[in-house]
């Protein structure tokens, strides 16, 4: 007897966990507004889950389930550290910003579709130069780590750019 939760029936899980995840922000808001990350874990292993159950099925034809699985992995430690350290004046955490942006790099290089990878590899630029020009720092070493960053996710694009002409 074949299983419910197949190929053909993908979309169930990521429904199932999208459910669940607006019931736990629901409950969080109304009567356990103290516990933003505790729900924010809780959304984030259940949408990731879901989405890697999802590419687990079929890694060629539903390739781009690990986008939102490792976005949500990407998300979940973008809020753990900006839980944990210092906010700017406006109640941002530059920290945060720059691990959502090396997140969405590790993203491009891990996934193996070259549109991603490009896709990702910008978002990455903006928000580490975003999160750089945060940090309460001198300026020389915003220049410094914006130098770095440009090196490092210009080698990524070259990379990938010299595997597309090589096929």
């Amino acid at each position: 007897m074949e299983s419910f939760l197949n190929k053909r029936n993908w979309w169930i899980a990521p429904v199932v966990a999208g459910i669940l995840s607006i019931m736990v922000t629901l409950v969080q808001q109304q009567w356990l507004p103290d516990y933003g990350l505790a729900a924010l874990l809780i959304i984030a292993v259940a949408l990731g889950s879901a989405f890697y159950w999802v590419y687990t099925l079929d890694k060629q034809g539903l390739w781009w389930a690990l986008i939102p699985a490792l976005a949500m992995v990407t998300l979940l430690v973008t809020g753990i550290v900006s839980y944990f350290t210092p906010k700017d004046a406006s109640g941002s955490s530059p920290y945060g910003v720059i691990t959502m942006g090396l997140g969405s790099a590790i993203m491009g290089y891990v996934l193996s579709h070259p549109g991603a990878k490009q896709v990702l590899y910008f978002i990455a630029i903006i928000t580490l130069l975003v999160g750089i020009l945060m940090l309460p720092i001198n300026l020389v070493w915003k220049i410094i780590f914006i130098v770095v960053e440009a090196l490092l996710i210009g080698y990524l694009i070259w990379q990938t750019n010299r595997h597309l002409k090589k096929r």
